[in-house]
């Protein structure tokens, strides 16, 4: 138990700082329960003067105050109860948002190996699934647990001041509910550990199927497809029925037999006994069942509490090791010169560790600033690599990979990428206006900046003929539009942010002749003091650059 304590702390430790703004509902929230939990211990004595005073006492003249006090109490009680709930979702609203924002901030500062090794599933799990626990811990483990024990020990001491006798036999379930509970969690926590990965995995699995639905019609694979979800829904079933048993075991069948059937008899059977030889009277027995009742709920709270804590565990250290991460790069940083967009490669050699295969050994190379280079070679001689080098998303074996002077290794790789714009055969593009995917470009771009960059990619034509013109919904990844259309759009987004190199990594090559030429045309209204980067097979690519960059396997 001290152990568990011990962890809420540390969790809480780490949830403080998420917070900020809202720091104050934090002790309101404490001091509404608090207030709460004493207007219940008034509650019983009321119904003991009642009982012991009008009914059996025939003091008529004090039912008046009894209602008054019964009535004030009651909404006084509800009025606290509204303040509770505010200030708590206030403090869990606040907590899961923050702790999203982090771990969407540290995703956003992964290195790109890691995400090369990371599982979609699982970030998704991460973001959404592990912060939304967190939402529950800070409802349920934080200040009604501390209060749960209060009231447990001030419902304890009542009960003895009532009967000692009596509380000794009502205080024998107290060990045994904590026991069960821990017995039956630990069960729970292999089973939400196991449910977990199985939706880690389909959640993986359901975002593959979903972005590559063209090519799941086109292999005729939609049977295979639902035999998947049917097995990542068996599992769920299985596990979850298996959990939902253990969760059902005990917090509705084992309280019920342990406090109703088994306590509760014994307490009416023991109190009556002392009834009957004059130790007890009727109004104390019923108020010594009301406190019984406040301890037993009590303890069932702290017991259940820690319980769930103990189911959750893991899921508990996943969201603390993601909002504990610091990005590597907090070292300060080689500022970029505005004025230079040089690119060099110096001596590079590059092999990934998987297959040991040397891409390149000793490979040098200059870009200069404006020039037009294109990229050509076999497939597999290691063009997308050598992008990844110059982009900083693979470090080289050895050797150096420079810009503007300045090794990529001393610089803010996202200051550079600020600088560099990615053409491809599938570009991002999101379900949403066209104006709204330009904007992810330039974010305070006017309507006459929109108009602009389109004009100079061929596609303010297309979009005017629309119905609906910039305010058209693109569909999932550009779907509605042509291949050609999504690249002179992408390249629209790239004019507004206004990058120094564009690179077209085979843009063109899934293209008709006509759309081809029309991209090659907004190519060709791209600054003179921008660099071209092309990765191409066809000649009609190549002819646009100024100079020819040919791998093959001995770079």
């Amino acid at each position: 138990m001290l152990k568990k304590i011990k962890y809420r702390i540390e969790i809480l430790s780490k949830l403080i700082p998420f917070t900020y703004g809202v720091k104050r509902f934090l002790l309101l929230n404490l001091i509404i329960n608090l207030a709460i939990m004493s207007l219940s211990f008034i509650n019983p004595l009321i119904y003991r003067a009642f009982i012991d005073d009008i009914v059996l006492g025939g003091r008529f003249e004090r039912i008046n105050f009894i209602i008054i006090g019964y009535l004030l109490i009651f909404f006084i009680t509800v009025i606290f109860g509204y303040v509770k709930n505010y200030s708590n979702n206030r403090l869990i609203n606040r907590a899961v948002f923050k702790s999203k924002s982090k771990i969407l901030h540290n995703y956003c500062e992964l290195p790109f190996s890691d995400y090369e090794n990371s599982s979609v599933g699982d970030m998704k799990m991460k973001l959404e699934d592990d912060t939304s626990t967190i939402g529950v811990f800070v409802e349920n483990q934080t200040i009604s647990y501390l209060i749960s024990y209060i009231r447990a020990g001030i419902s304890l001491i009542f009960l003895i001041i009532i009967d000692w006798r009596l509380t000794l036999f009502a205080i024998i379930s107290i060990p045994v509910t904590f026991w069960l509970d821990n017995i039956i969690s630990k069960r729970e926590k292999i089973l939400n550990n196991s449910n977990r990965e199985n939706d880690q995995n389909m959640s993986s699995w359901l975002h593959a199927s979903i972005q590559g639905w063209r090519e799941i019609k086109a292999l005729n694979l939609e049977i295979s497809q639902k035999r998947q979800l049917a097995r990542f829904l068996h599992k769920f079933a299985l596990y979850f029925g298996k959990w939902i048993n253990y969760w059902v075991a005990r917090t509705l069948i084992i309280p019920k037999i342990k406090d109703e059937f088994f306590m509760q008899f014994g307490i009416y059977f023991i109190g009556g006994l002392l009834i009957m030889n004059g130790n007890l009277k009727i109004g104390s027995l019923f108020v010594f069942i009301m406190y019984y009742g406040m301890l037993s709920g009590s303890v069932k709270t702290v017991s259940g509490s820690d319980a769930e804590l103990q189911s959750v565990m893991p899921i508990i250290h996943r969201w603390m090791s993601e909002i504990e991460k610091i990005k590597e790069s907090e070292k300060t940083m080689t500022i970029i010169p505005d004025n230079s967009n040089i690119i060099e490669f110096e001596n590079v050699s590059f092999k990934y560790s998987d297959n040991g295969k040397e891409i390149f050994n000793n490979f040098n190379l200059r870009i200069d600033k404006g020039e037009r280079i294109a990229i050509i070679g076999k497939s597999g001689c290691g063009k997308t690599t050598l992008l990844k080098l110059l982009v900083g998303m693979v470090t080289p074996t050895s050797g150096n990979v420079f810009f503007a002077g300045i090794n990529l290794s001393e610089i803010d790789i996202s200051a550079m990428h600020r600088r560099i714009g990615f053409v491809m055969q599938e570009n991002m593009l999101f379900n949403t206006s066209i104006k709204e995917n330009l904007l992810y470009g330039k974010s305070i771009a006017t309507d006459n900046d929109l108009i602009i960059a389109c004009e100079k990619t061929y596609i303010l034509d297309f979009i005017e003929s629309l119905p609906n013109k910039f305010d058209t919904v693109i569909g999932e990844r550009g779907i509605k539009l042509s291949g050609g259309q999504q690249q002179r759009l992408v390249l629209a987004r790239l004019f507004l942010r206004d990058v120094d190199i564009f690179i077209f990594d085979e843009a063109t090559n899934a293209l008709d002749q006509y759309s081809e030429n029309i991209v090659h045309d907004a190519i060709r209204n791209i600054g003179k003091d921008k660099t071209i980067i092309i990765v191409a097979h066809r000649d009609s690519s190549i002819n646009l650059c100024d100079r020819k960059i040919t791998l093959d396997s001995q770079n």
